[in-house]
């Protein structure tokens, strides 16, 4: 068994760790965050010690989820820099076409579904029963919440959020950080780091939070 590097030990690296135990148990586990949040834990390290040497041997996933979107993107860079090995994870329950390709270090949470051609990038999240249908592309560390829904040739940039059950249609563009809120149904492009809500989308003068 590998062993495996966490970088980020909240709630979705807990979740990133209960997956693996479910499909591929891990040997030792490397925990890298604050030390306040990892006090306690076995094999604790501080955040910034990922690319140390000595854990090269690990299989590294990163649990920054949504409010560090930005960050995400720049730890995968870093440790794919640096000839680190950091896998896609992808529940059994998925249907992933073929044809599909799945970046480096992304999540992908049970139920979704990948259609033919769709890429993600690198560290791109998607959480539980997403949709992507054919020919669309999702950018480095964006997230798109559970029940999402793109159809065909659609863009999503980096680190953009797609709040819960928003639905995009097919030739839209959502641009790098741009923030979806939850049911939101977006039937033009967004730009990026904009903010949109509602059905139709209309767009917001000041960014949604994450908080």
């Amino acid at each position: 068994m590998k062993a495996v590097g966490i970088i980020g030990c909240g709630e979705l690296g807990r979740q990133i760790l209960a997956q693996l135990g479910a499909v591929h148990p891990p040997g030792k586990v490397f925990r890298f965050d604050d030390p306040r949040s990892a006090k306690g834990e076995p094999d604790a390290f501080p955040f910034e010690a990922y690319l140390e040497p000595r854990f090269a041997d690990a299989d590294f996933y990163v649990g920054l989820g949504y409010r560090h979107l930005p960050l995400r993107a720049e730890i995968i860079r870093a440790l794919l820099a640096a000839g680190r090995r950091v896998p896609a994870l992808v529940h059994p329950s998925c249907h992933v076409a073929p044809s599909a390709r799945i970046g480096a270090g992304s999540l992908v949470y049970p139920l979704c579904n990948l259609d033919h051609q769709v890429e993600l990038e690198a560290g791109v999240m998607l959480n539980n029963s997403v949709v992507i249908s054919h020919d669309s592309k999702i950018g480095a560390a964006a997230c798109l919440s559970p029940g999402v829904v793109v159809a065909g040739y659609v863009t999503i940039g980096t680190a953009a959020f797609l709040g819960a059950g928003t639905l995009v249609a097919d030739h839209r563009r959502v641009g790098a950080r741009a923030i979806a809120g939850i049911g939101t149904v977006i039937t033009q492009d967004v730009p990026d780091d904009a903010s949109v809500v509602g059905n139709p989308q209309r767009l917001l003068d000041r960014p949604l939070s994450l908080g």
